[in-house]
C-alpha cells in the first residue's frame, strides 16, 4: 500500500512498473488503441479511401480518415485530442520521469507515492474513451 511519502522521478516510475493495477491499465490502453487502428483500417478500406496503407500510425489513420469525410469536424478534434493523451502516456512515461522530455499532460513534480492511483485512473480513462472511439468507429463500419 501506498504511504502518501513524496516520491519523483524514476523512483515513481518504478512504482509505476510495480503496479499491477497501473500495468494492466497501461496494457488494456494499449490494447484498446490496436482496435482502434484495426477498425478505422477497416472504415478506410471499406470506405475505398485514398491514402490507405496498413502501416500508418493511429494520427495518419484519423488524418486519412477525416480527408475522406469519414469523420466530422467535432470528430476529428476528439480523436486527435484523445490520440495526444494516449502518444503522451505511451510514448514518454518512462522519458518524463528520467527528465528527457517536458513535462506536459502528466505531473512529475510534488508526486506522493500514492499518486500511482492518479496515474492508474488516467490510464483508465484514455482506455475508456478509445473504446468508445471504437464504438463509433464500428457504428460507421455497419452503415
Amino acid at each position: 500500500m501506498y504511504k502518501g511519502k513524496p516520491s519523483s522521478g524514476l523512483d515513481f516510475f518504478n512504482l509505476l512498473y510495480q503496479s499491477k493495477e497501473f500495468t494492466s491499465e497501461f496494457g488494456q490502453m494499449i490494447l484498446a488503441s490496436a482496435k482502434l487502428e484495426a477498425e478505422l483500417i477497416l472504415l478506410l478500406k471499406k470506405s475505398n479511401s485514398k491514402g490507405i496503407i496498413k502501416k500508418h500510425s493511429l494520427g495518419k489513420l484519423i488524418h486519412i480518415a477525416y480527408n475522406n469525410q469519414l469523420l466530422s469536424d467535432n470528430e476529428f478534434e476528439i480523436f486527435k485530442l484523445l490520440k495526444n493523451q494516449r502518444n503522451y502516456m505511451t510514448h514518454n512515461i518512462y522519458a518524463l520521469f528520467n527528465y528527457s522530455t517536458e513535462e506536459s499532460i502528466l505531473a512529475r513534480e510534488n508526486l506522493l507515492e500514492s499518486d500511482v492511483f492518479y496515474y492508474t485512473e488516467t490510464a483508465w480513462e484514455i482506455k475508456e474513451n478509445l473504446n468508445n472511439l471504437v464504438d463509433i468507429i464500428k457504428e460507421k463500419n455497419i452503415n
